[in-house]
């Protein structure tokens, strides 16, 4: 089954979304999965969420994917092996250590490679699939050309996200650590958890510098021009049927820091889209006029987001 996964960065936000027709949710644990506090669920939300869902025929996945210290590698696999106790279906991770960790205590569960890892090929996915994962969330600034390339060589099931981007920075995604550079911060919580403000990687929200405007210099001589460190995403329409055509088993909807009503709307549209596709329809143009409506929507609150960031790293 062709699975559509929408964003819980909030308890409310991951009843909406599965409301709105996707079939799983992915939610964050505080201070685990690279987003800010406000964007991630206290352990009680994720259990309740997980045993709500459960009757509904939907599923919960637990993104904990920041690189834990050798220290917090026993809180590590107890956060896990407690999901999977209450029924989660699956974890996303990007560490390769804690992959195989995981893989050998919950034998039965998913395992999802996240974005973060940074997978540029097929030998990336084939090494993570050899430490136990069965799921790999395919790189976002892939095209349908890659994708069709490794379909048939890697042995685990794929997950494309729902947007892609139009033209390449020189950031990857998952392997980016300027913002810890630019400030960072240490912020204990009551487990001892380091947060590492300013580091996504080890579980604080980063301070998108890449969407600040810089100056690009070679050799002393400055180059014209703002340099893209980031390409912006977009969300994807006409690319939908090809991803169906080469086999993505699960479509993913970023967005936990966005509105709950923005990705209510976002996710309720996907689920149109994607059965419609489903039902052998390749041609989508009838979803258009809502697709650049949604797209505005979704770029107007990203650059909200990216702007506050910004200011407050500044002001710091």
């Amino acid at each position: 089954m062709v699975a559509l996964m929408g964003p819980g960065g909030t308890f409310d936000m991951a009843v909406a979304a599965l409301q709105r027709g996707c079939d799983s949710v992915f939610v964050g644990p505080k201070g685990w999965s690279r987003r800010p506090a406000s964007d991630e669920l206290e352990e009680e939300e994720i259990r309740d969420l997980i045993h709500w869902a459960k009757p509904l025929g939907k599923d919960v996945r637990v993104a904990i994917n920041v690189m834990p210290n050798p220290e917090e590698i026993p809180a590590f696999l107890l956060k896990v092996e407690r999901y999977a106790l209450w029924g989660a279906g699956g974890v996303m991770i990007c560490d390769p250590g804690c992959i195989k960790l995981v893989r050998e205590r919950c034998p039965d569960l998913d395992i999802h490679v996240s974005v973060t890892a940074g997978v540029f090929n097929s030998r990336d996915i084939s090494f993570y699939r050899d430490l136990g994962a069965n799921i790999v969330v395919i790189p976002y600034r892939w095209g349908t050309n890659e994708l069709e390339e490794v379909r048939d060589e890697t042995g685990v099931s794929l997950e494309a996200f729902m947007f892609q981007t139009v033209k390449r920075g020189r950031i990857c995604p998952g392997r980016c650590y300027s913002s810890s550079y630019f400030l960072i911060a240490h912020e204990h919580d009551s487990a001892g958890k380091d947060h590492h403000v300013g580091s996504a990687s080890r579980g604080g929200s980063c301070h998108r510098i890449c969407r600040a405007k810089w100056d690009l210099a070679i050799d002393e001589q400055e180059v014209s021009g703002n340099p893209d460190l980031k390409a912006s995403p977009e969300l994807l329409l006409w690319e939908l049927p090809d991803y169906v055509r080469l086999g993505v088993d699960r479509f993913k909807i970023p967005g936990r820091e966005r509105s709950v009503n923005l990705v209510a709307d976002i996710c309720g549209f996907y689920r149109r889209a994607l059965d419609h596709v489903l039902a052998g329809n390749d041609d989508v143009s009838g979803f258009a006029e809502e697709w650049d409506e949604i797209r505005v929507r979704w770029t107007r609150e990203r650059c909200r987001r990216d702007d506050g960031r910004i200011a407050h790293a500044q002001a710091s």
